[in-house]
């Protein structure tokens, strides 16, 4: 027996996203990550040419570490004019912005919101210039009252902590080291690879025009040391780790099918969520039972794969993320992708920019951007990591096509140390 036809107002779809660099001449003058979230919700709201912000009724504000507020969620929904019955300000967590879109996706679907937005942004940049130069900000007073997030160090062994060894810089590189001999290459050959990776995320992020650093580099550039690409941490140079020393907002809005056509938003400018996957490793990375594959990141591909016929190359578009080139180079073996497949459509961490939680919110708005301008419908995937690999490790796959589809629910999985859920209302 046929199922009915899925109702037009539980059906979510992504309509407008915006996104906005500062790159103020006077520090004075640099814009707060209030100021940028407010600015990312306006563009995106023009961008989906429709009037969604005051029906906003589920608002997730990213984390963000360059400023600190008291109930940002609040101040914000304040200077848009609105009181959403959902209003989130989440933890540290570089999944985030892509758990938040899929959290939005089923309150729509669930009947519980007719409009939902995502936003995040960071202003280190601005922040970290005006304490060297001893300015004074005029944004909104720093909240000292506030609880400062939870970071690596909270979750790892006291001795890790007592060694140093607990901070993303000091912990992947034992992923890259035993994932390269895992797979037989020498220190030369993994650096090779590394090196041609990151040049190709250069390369996308000389095209963005939201990117923070617009400059091509080669393989040698990044992976040979000079004063201006100094070693980090081997194997790592300056050029092979993210650049949190930026100044982004990003949002995306997201409404049902029925509240988009209604608004007058055109059928080319929809973007249809299909689904997802979550897992997540021990936050304490030494009780891991090893360092050269990750459990959650391959059942997530795996089971976002099925929807593409278990193949990872009938995706379009891709979004692998990673702060560093291990996780991208895990990945793409795991989705059966050659050196030839363009991992980012957004420019990396590097590169692009890192506004730390809130990368993946401007790497969910490229490939939606990109679907709802292509003549064809097209199919686009996001695979997101937290932004450490220690604590923990979280992988989304969001699938999004223009044409109207159904929600499907993933079978579950459970992975040695991890869980995964597929939390997607059936039709």
């Amino acid at each position: 027996m046929a199922k009915a036809a899925q109702s037009e107002d539980r059906i979510p779809v992504i309509v407008g996203v915006g996104e906005i660099t500062d790159r103020p001449k006077d520090i004075a003058d640099g814009l707060e990550p209030l100021a940028l979230l407010e600015a990312a919700l306006k563009r995106a709201e023009a961008d989906s040419g429709g009037e969604l912000l005051g029906d906003i009724g589920s608002l997730d504000v990213v984390n963000f570490l360059s400023w600190r507020y008291r109930d940002p969620e609040k101040l914000l929904a304040g200077r848009l004019g609105i009181t959403p019955r959902h209003a989130y300000y989440g933890p540290v967590g570089g999944e985030s912005p892509i758990r938040y879109l899929h959290q939005a996706a089923q309150r729509i679907a669930r009947g519980k919101c007719g409009v939902a937005a995502v936003c995040g942004a960071e202003a280190q940049s601005t922040a970290t210039k005006a304490e060297r130069a001893g300015v004074t900000l005029p944004w909104t007073p720093f909240a000292h009252d506030v609880e400062e997030p939870k970071r690596g160090a909270a979750f790892q062994k006291p001795m890790a902590v007592k060694l140093g060894v607990f901070r993303p810089i000091t912990v992947y590189p034992f992923y890259e080291a035993a994932s390269s001999a895992h797979w037989g290459q020498t220190p030369r050959e993994a650096m090779a690879e590394s090196g041609a990776l990151w040049s190709t995320y250069s390369s996308v992020a000389s095209q963005n025009p939201n990117a923070w650093l617009k400059r091509r580099f080669t393989s040698e550039e990044i992976t040979t040391p000079t004063p201006d690409n100094r070693l980090i941490a081997w194997p790592y140079n300056k050029l092979m780790v993210a650049n949190p020393t930026v100044n982004m907002g990003g949002a995306i809005l997201m409404t049902s099918l029925a509240k988009a056509r209604a608004a007058g938003i055109a059928e080319d400018r929809l973007v249809h969520v299909w689904g997802g996957a979550s897992a997540e490793e021990p936050r304490d990375y030494l009780i891991r039972d090893q360092f050269f594959e990750s459990h959650p990141q391959n059942a997530v591909l795996k089971a976002v794969m099925e929807f593409a016929g278990g193949d990872g190359k009938a995706f379009d578009a891709i979004e692998l993320y990673s702060c560093f080139p291990c996780v991208p180079k895990m990945a793409r073996r795991t989705l059966g992708l050659g050196a030839d497949v363009q991992p980012t459509v957004t420019g990396g961490l590097t590169f692009f920019g890192a506004p730390l939680n809130t990368y993946m919110t401007h790497a969910a708005a490229r490939p939606a951007r990109w679907c709802a301008s292509s003549a064809m419908a097209q199919d686009s995937a996001c695979s997101t990591a937290r932004a450490v690999l220690s604590p923990s490790i979280m992988r989304w796959c969001c699938r999004v096509r223009r044409r109207n589809m159904r929600w499907r629910r993933i079978p579950a999985c459970r992975p040695r140390r991890t869980g995964i859920a597929a939390r997607y209302p059936s039709s």
